[in-house]
């Protein structure tokens, strides 16, 4: 098989983990809080994360070099994952994940002040473009603005700042190492939550306990499929492909929740994606004229 149809292939299948996570998160909404969703959430991924990482290193799968970038991908990683399941149980599938989508708005309009990157004058309509849309799906610009609509913007934010982060240190490490060591981080991080706030603790009725492991799976298949799509396509093709969380939240919502998005959500979310693809292309363009 072609490499291009192999990375297409994994790009699609990580859209896919992505969606169903987030299905999900709402779906198991009543059943569980949201601190043991988390918990479950990464205890459950660890097991194909430790083979993804045992098959990249080896012996070495535990070894990590960059310990400053692993604290920040933790902590970022953890208000991350925070924020996008608060949002998606508070809001509608769609329209979360139209929000969240929105963190490459977020990165270009940050770059200039912690990377010193330029930033012409397309990518900064791109982000003007951006952010207003934000406004529109927010309700903002109609006097309907709900406070819930801030965790996804939240959620957005931190992986924004999760990616300058890891532009500026670099990659010194194997992603599905630095993946294990997130998650195992954050399964020891919420257990100890858990043990300090017995409240929080509840066990899962029966019929809940296959979803809390399927959400593991989603999320381990998630990272994995992504981070191998690097070997086979160019990242503004995966990167072009990632919106197309978008349209499928909103069908899986529709049909699966009954959520109704307005023609103000449809307007909203047209404006991010398309800002963002504007902003992906401008990036790779400029990659590719200072390599020229």
């Amino acid at each position: 098989m072609p490499p291009i149809f192999i990375g297409l292939i994994l790009s699609i299948l990580g859209i896919c983990f992505g969606v169903g996570t987030g299905a999900i998160v709402k779906f198991i909404a009543n059943d569980v809080n949201l601190v043991l969703t988390i918990f479950y959430r990464f205890l459950f991924s660890l097991p194909l994360l430790y083979v993804a990482a045992i098959i990249a290193k080896g012996r070495d799968f535990y070894k990590i070099n960059a310990k400053k970038t692993l604290v920040i991908r933790v902590v970022l990683g953890l208000l991350g994952i925070f924020f996008w399941f608060l949002s998606i149980r508070n809001l509608p599938l769609g329209l979360a994940t139209a929000i969240v989508n929105g963190s490459v708005i977020y990165v270009a309009m940050l770059s200039p002040f912690f990377l010193g990157e330029r930033v012409g004058i397309y990518r900064w309509s791109a982000v003007l473009v951006g952010l207003f849309g934000v406004c529109v799906i927010s309700g903002a610009l109609n006097e309907q603005f709900e406070l819930a609509i801030l965790l996804p913007m939240a959620a957005s934010l931190s992986i924004g700042g999760l990616q300058l982060a890891l532009r500026r240190l670099g990659k010194s490490d194997a992603p599905a190492v630095v993946a294990s060591w997130y998650n195992s981080i954050g399964a020891l991080s919420v257990g100890l939550l858990i043990l300090a706030v017995p409240s929080y603790w509840a066990m899962p009725a029966p019929h809940v306990i296959p979803y809390l492991i399927l959400l593991g799976v989603f999320g381990s298949g998630l990272q994995i499929c992504l981070t191998a799509s690097f070997k086979y396509i160019d990242a503004v093709v995966i990167a072009t492909i990632r919106y197309l969380q978008v349209p499928m939240a909103a069908l899986l919502g529709y049909f699966v929740f009954q959520e109704v998005p307005t023609m103000t959500h449809y307007l909203g979310a047209m404006l991010i994606v398309g800002s963002c693809l504007v902003i992906v292309f401008r990036e790779f363009y400029r990659r590719k004229q200072s390599t020229s």
